[in-house]
């Protein structure tokens, strides 16, 4: 036997391992405890597009609507308008996030978005459903620009993966939520039910907002016209790949969000509450990928600025093979692969997003985040707008699984843009410069 007798695994230091878990958690809610607020708004406007994705169905026999003109209409056109509302709202709005209180366009935001919400309950056709889409487009695309560009303020570029990341945890929750609320309360209270309860709610949260969301100080008191001009902030290469990687990021994330739920009801023949418990496991994939995608980005900008945009991109590609998977099974799969397969895809495809914002907000000063963030939501929008509408035109030819499978491979292009980055975040990157040295002073 060998000499050294090694210790066997005590079971009173696992017990206090796991008693240290809420510890951790409330220091964690602590120490970004400045960003719930922003993080509790986009949880309410989260909350929303699953509402209508997972009862398609529904809505689609309510208003006479047949399979094809189901996915076009409530899929394709849907989102068209969606996503066409956001993007000027991104333009307009990001643009007044730059000279007005950003507080107070946050809580234009949540007023506009939860009318919308709340009016879709009312909807007594098409027409109307797409109003209320559209009230809500607009909170949304106004919302992105303005709350990261608070964020930028509030945390040094250092910490600024990690507080993105929880504060994408805490709203990210709203995809669940809106799902579960769809998925049970909309079986049985019927489809308008839910969208009258997160609307309402939203009501609220604007109200709080108003009264709890401070106006963190500008991180650079002096502006300098030269580097704060559209054409300066718009044109540096981080943030044309960044633009890029957005567009063709979002067409797979827009299949998934618009047409995976009714796939997995519909053509996989699970059923609408079965297909619920699926996206549970997606909203799981997506809080750990981004809690984990945050502090890793976090750890590798420390020690190479470059590593950071390698995570996004080898793990963006990685994310797209499970989906592709899962689409190529179809209705031959089990439940359980359904279950691993969308966390494990959602899990790998989430460290890429909290960290491309990041990298975005090091690349600009705070006098042009606000334009910034406005015209990359724009770039992000069309891919979430164009995503669904075209491969809703895909499927009149090729059927719903080869189209969704073909709307995957737009991970491809979105990779190699992120790989782009490793040529352009040393140069671009702003946090070894004057402008963001001002933020220890004011901090």
């Amino acid at each position: 036997m060998d000499g050294e007798s090694r210790p066997a695994p005590d079971g009173k230091g696992i017990a206090r391992l796991v008693l240290q878990v809420p510890s951790l958690m409330l220091d964690e809610v602590s120490r970004h405890r400045k960003a719930f607020p922003l993080a509790l708004a986009q949880l309410v406007l989260l909350a929303d597009p699953p509402l209508l994705s997972t009862n398609m169905s529904a809505v689609a026999a309510e208003f006479g609507f047949d399979g094809p003109e189901r996915d076009e209409k409530l899929g394709g056109i849907v989102s068209l308008v969606f996503f066409a509302c956001g993007a000027i709202a991104s333009l307009v709005i990001g643009r007044l996030a730059d000279v007005m209180q950003r507080r107070n366009l946050v809580c234009v935001c949540m007023l506009i978005g939860s009318t919308g919400t709340f009016a879709n309950s009312q909807a007594d056709g098409f027409v109307s459903l797409l109003f209320g889409r559209g009230a809500v487009g607009v909170a949304a695309g106004g919302l992105m620009p303005t709350s990261f560009a608070i964020i930028g303020d509030l945390y040094p570029a250092d910490e600024r993966p990690h507080a993105i990341a929880v504060v994408g945890i805490v709203s990210g929750f709203g995809i669940s939520i809106g799902q579960a609320l769809a998925g049970f309360v909309g079986t049985a209270a019927g489809w308008r039910a839910p969208f009258a309860i997160v609307g309402v709610t939203g009501w609220f949260v604007a109200i709080l907002l108003f009264f709890i969301q401070q106006e963190p100080e500008r991180a650079c008191a002096r502006v300098d016209h030269d580097n704060t001009s559209w054409c300066a902030a718009l044109s540096r290469p981080t943030v044309v790949c960044g633009c890029f990687q957005s567009i063709f990021a979002c067409v797979p994330w827009s299949i998934v969000g618009t047409f995976f739920t009714d796939y997995l009801a519909v053509d996989a023949g699970m059923g609408v509450p079965a297909a619920t418990t699926v996206l549970f496991s997606m909203g799981v994939g997506c809080v750990s990928g981004t809690l984990v995608g945050g502090k890793l980005g976090q750890c590798l900008y420390k020690r190479d600025k470059t590593l950071q945009a390698w995570l996004m991109g080898l793990t963006v590609w990685a994310g797209m093979l499970p989906f592709l998977i899962l689409f190529f099974a179809g209705s031959f799969g089990q439940p359980w692969m359904y279950h691993f397969l969308s966390f494990l895809g959602v899990f790998l495809a989430s460290m890429s997003p909290v960290n491309l914002k990041a990298v975005l907000l090091n690349a600009v000063p705070t006098q042009s985040r606000g334009r910034v963030f406005g015209v990359f939501n724009i770039m992000d929008d069309l891919g979430k707008g164009l995503g669904p509408a075209l491969v809703a035109s895909w499927v009149r030819y090729l059927g719903r699984k080869e189209s969704f499978m073909l709307g995957m491979l737009f991970w491809l292009p979105s990779g190699f843009f992120c790989l782009m980055l490793t040529r352009t975040i040393l140069k671009d990157d702003l946090t070894d410069k004057a402008c963001e040295e001002g933020f220890s002073m004011l901090h």
